[in-house]
């Protein structure tokens, strides 16, 4: 096990990358980010799994959160409000992500720890920024172990707040990038999606997904799947309890990704349609070049307290874990 830190003197961004004999990680101090992972594949080709931005200008001016710990809620609020408090409309009338002064887009604090077995990145802020009642303390690390990246994030407040963190990283399988995700395959333990209206807010309808192109309850071609689905997938998946709850695998690489967590749900993001001018693994950000799968509770849950609550009292902590577990088939 091993570590090292590179600061880009530019922007402040430090580089953390932990290294084992098998795999690589790189986590960024700004929006506590997964930036990298590094695995073979099949032939022992040592090769990046994630989409990742190529240069520190691109990763600081980022909006659409690659790898970034989002909170202190992912996904989308109704008309911006909790109760009495009033949340950044940055979603049109809704909020989304945390808004624009979220945990993705702060610098955070951070130390390393090793072990014989791991090596640790532990990321702490102090969100004062966000909008969200606080202080709210967050503690996120990342440990790269023989074979995984475990992600545990604790968080405490001051005040009464809401939480409801994710990671928003971007696999691909193939390694670097060089295919698209359409002949990936992909396992999610789960028999609903969440009904949403025209600007993706849900409804309070939890649709079967059994024999659609969002049923992936059977290990399932992603390509076979976007070609029922117009628009792709950006939908919300109720998890089963079951672990692993999510198997990603390329059969041409070799590799598999389990993923297993104690989050009720997942977001699903195809990125079709997502052409952008910016680099990503030294191309253009083009359509169905990566898959977001992002842990979490079911999004606008608190307009929905049927389906749980993500209220945090002070004096309280909550501990959220998604372990990525990586192999040869």
């Amino acid at each position: 096990m091993s570590y090292s830190i590179y600061q880009d003197s530019k922007t402040n961004i430090d580089f953390i990358t932990l290294k084992n004999d098998q795999l690589s990680a790189t986590f960024l101090n700004f929006g506590a980010r997964w930036h990298d992972f590094l695995t073979p594949d099949k032939n022992g080709k040592i090769e990046n799994i994630l989409l990742t931005l190529d240069t520190p200008e691109n990763i600081l001016a980022d909006t659409a959160q690659f790898g970034a710990l989002v909170g202190p809620v992912a996904g989308r609020i109704k008309d911006a409000k909790w109760q009495n408090v009033r949340l950044e409309k940055n979603n049109g009338e809704h909020h989304i992500h945390g808004g624009s002064h979220g945990w993705w887009c702060q610098f955070w604090d951070y130390k390393i720890e090793e072990t014989s077995s791991s090596t640790k990145v532990i990321f702490s802020l102090t969100d004062e920024i966000s909008g969200y009642p606080g202080p709210i303390q967050v503690i996120n690390t990342y440990e790269l172990t023989k074979e995984s990246v475990v992600m545990i994030t604790t968080v405490t407040t001051e005040t009464l707040t809401l939480v409801n963190p994710t990671n928003h990283v971007y696999f691909n399988l193939s390694g670097d990038a060089k295919n698209n995700i359409k002949n990936q395959q992909l396992f999610i333990n789960s028999q609903h999606i969440l009904e949403t209206d025209q600007v993706n807010i849900p409804t309070g309808t939890l649709l079967p997904i059994a024999n659609t192109g969002y049923d992936f309850n059977q290990s399932r071609n992603i390509g076979e799947a976007l070609s029922k689905l117009e628009s792709g997938i950006d939908d919300a998946y109720l998890l089963e309890s079951t672990n692993p709850q999510i198997v990603l695998s390329d059969p041409i690489s070799g590799r598999e990704l389990s993923i297993s967590s104690n989050r009720d749900a997942l977001v699903l993001f195809s990125t079709t349609g997502f052409n952008e001018a910016f680099k990503v693994n030294g191309q253009s950000m083009t359509s169905e070049l990566g898959i977001a799968i992002e842990t979490q509770e079911l999004p606008d849950i608190v307009n929905h307290p049927e389906w749980g609550n993500i209220e945090l009292k002070p004096g309280f902590s909550k501990v959220f874990k998604t372990e990525y577990t990586i192999k040869l088939k």
